[in-house]
């Protein structure tokens, strides 16, 4: 029996299994975002990523939660991105982060950048859980403690229709005009 708890809040009981993907679901390269809140403050573009060792925090959420530099930890370890470049933190936060009705106190490692997210949560969070997150499905389950799963939504208001839908018919165009994009390094260090 699972909770299924929608992008909106509303919830409701019910027998559920992750479906067979469709090929709906095999053609977007969407990232896996959800809502969530630390101190009772709700967070949107919290980004799900078991590829990433630690949780991140964007320096700029800082004062959206109440905080500022002053509170930050030091953390001394080195970062590095997928290119392999090292970067530097600001420092450790650990916060009361609520995911649906899951509360747990999560250290996010402070990083001086722009980021396509506001939180970003890693293995350590994913794991320490035990999260189920699907981008395929666009959902994260949670085991509850009386036993009960939630399947989480991802949080859709981020995305552009037209961008997320990729078939072998729009793939070459869509690779065009992603090609024209000048990218910047990645601000996600893992």
């Amino acid at each position: 029996m699972c909770h299924f708890v929608t992008n909106n809040g509303s919830g409701d009981e019910q027998k559920y299994m992750f479906e067979n993907p469709d090929d709906l679901m095999k053609n977007h390269l969407k990232p896996l975002f959800i809502q969530a809140k630390v101190y009772e403050i709700g967070i949107n573009k919290v980004f799900v990523d078991g590829g990433a060792a630690v949780s991140l925090m964007p320096q700029s959420l800082l004062k959206r939660i109440g905080k500022t530099d002053k509170d930050l930890k030091l953390y001394n370890k080195i970062l590095s991105n997928y290119e392999g470049k090292v970067g530097h933190s600001l420092g450790a936060l650990q916060v009361s982060l609520t995911v649906s009705t899951v509360v747990r106190q999560s250290l996010f490692i402070v990083v001086p950048l722009k980021a396509n997210f506001n939180l970003l949560l890693g293995r350590e969070w994913v794991h320490g859980i035990g999260v189920v997150p699907s981008s395929m499905n666009q959902r994260i389950s949670i085991w509850r403690d009386d036993g009960t799963v939630e399947n989480i939504e991802d949080d859709q208001s981020y995305f552009l229709a037209k961008l997320n839908h990729i078939t072998r018919k729009t793939f070459d165009k869509s690779l065009a005009d992603a090609s024209s994009v000048r990218l910047h390094p990645t601000h996600c260090f893992t």
